[in-house]
């Protein structure tokens, strides 16, 4: 039955992807004879088609084939950098396209598998995901995401090394995986495996270096640039900036951003110290962190997803994230639509729709993370519960 159950995940993924694939693949008159790209974003935002990955073929001059962070400027971590740079040596912009979709598939039936060993009544979730369908090529994520769960299924299996050298990797492809960290030695210094934790820092660390020391020596500005770009990215369409809150100053949103997801941090790092469950703690902290975070791509909630299937939360609230973030994707391709060629519709749809969605996004941030929050709070506070069962490392 478990078999059977895997190969119908495996084939409505792929499915997903493969839709994914054929609905982003530009098309004549987009597509030159030369295999360029022309007046992409015109035509991917009219056919609600758009995808970073192509996008950023042309904007990072990634056909030259320069090597990230000595000779080309990218404001992702390194490896994802690597990758882009990697996938560009296909010939022509379909042949990197076809390249990276076929990695990502791979990344997304890898995330599958070990969702099915970690979590086998949730992993059918994130395969049956409409998600996959708009987020799985938009960017990269899926990469960091497959890394991210490895890392956390090797940890439960008390693979301690090469948990952490994972870890590294997934962070230095997609800095979400850093969520999982802080808990994971909360939880190893409480049941006093601190053998187990150094072997796990030394890895990170080891790993951490040998990815990023030499692009920090070859040219440390371009390396930077990741985490300069990110410090001084303006504010986008979120909790910070709507038609009824307007905050102007970056400083603020990063302070008080930052301030929050610390004292969430804090708070989760305590309930785990008395025996709480990582995986519950990281999905939380994540959850707090799209909330008040100064920029929401609309594919973090596809990392949201993810995150709150490894802390086991209840079925609705997937159903609720899918929704909600179809909605929101098709509410950006709408209103970047608008904007390329500056539509009289705009400053309607502005005012009038695009909000509308932001309130959706918010509402499903806001009432699956709060879910979680209210569980905690009676585990803690309630009567009936007032300490929690310890999570088994190999459970």
């Amino acid at each position: 039955m478990a078999k059977r159950r895997q190969w119908l995940g495996g084939l409505v993924l792929t499915g997903w992807m493969i839709w994914a694939y054929v609905r982003l693949l530009p098309r004549a008159p987009v597509l030159t004879a030369a295999g360029r790209l022309r007046n992409y974003h015109d035509w991917a935002y009219a056919h609600i088609a758009y995808a970073d990955i192509l996008a950023l073929y042309h904007t990072r001059h990634l056909y030259m084939h320069l090597v990230p962070y000595l000779q080309n400027r990218i404001e992702y971590p390194v490896l994802m950098g690597l990758f882009m740079w990697l996938a560009s040596f296909a010939p022509g912009v379909i042949g990197y396209f076809t390249v990276t979709a076929i990695v990502l598939w791979l990344c997304a039936i890898g995330t599958y598998l070990l969702l099915e060993r970690e979590v086998p009544k949730y992993a059918m979730l994130f395969a049956v995901s409409p998600m996959l369908l708009v987020y799985g090529l938009l960017n990269w994520d899926l990469g960091g995401i497959f890394l991210m769960v490895a890392g956390w299924r090797l940890y439960r299996k008390q693979h301690w090394t090469a948990s952490g050298v994972v870890f590294a990797l997934g962070v230095f492809f997609k800095l979400f995986p850093v969520f999982y960290l802080p808990f994971i030695t909360v939880e190893l210094i409480r049941q006093r495996r601190l053998s187990q934790w150094i072997k796990m820092l030394v890895s990170f660390v080891a790993t951490s270096a040998v990815v990023n020391v030499p692009f920090m020596i070859g040219n440390f500005k371009n390396w930077a640039y990741f985490f300069t770009f990110n410090a001084g990215r303006g504010l986008g369409a979120d909790i910070w900036a709507n038609r009824w809150v307007h905050i102007h100053s970056i400083t603020l949103v990063n302070d008080v951003s930052l301030m929050i997801v610390t004292i969430m941090v804090l708070l989760m790092a305590w309930w785990v110290w008395r025996g709480g469950n990582v995986a519950m703690a990281a999905a939380v902290t994540f959850g707090t962190f799209l909330f008040v975070n100064k920029v929401f791509s609309p594919q973090y909630m596809m990392w949201f997803l993810v995150f709150a299937i490894l802390a086991q939360w209840p079925v609705w609230t997937y159903w609720t994230m899918a929704v909600a973030g179809l909605l929101d994707y098709v509410n950006s391709m709408t209103i970047l639509h608008f904007m390329y060629p500056h539509s009289p519709a705009l400053s309607w749809y502005a005012y009038r729709l695009f909000p509308l969605g932001l309130v959706v996004r918010y509402l499903t941030l806001a009432g699956t993370t709060g879910q979680a929050l209210i569980q905690w709070w009676t585990q803690i506070f309630g009567k009936s519960s007032p300490y929690i069962a310890k999570q088994s490392l190999t459970g």
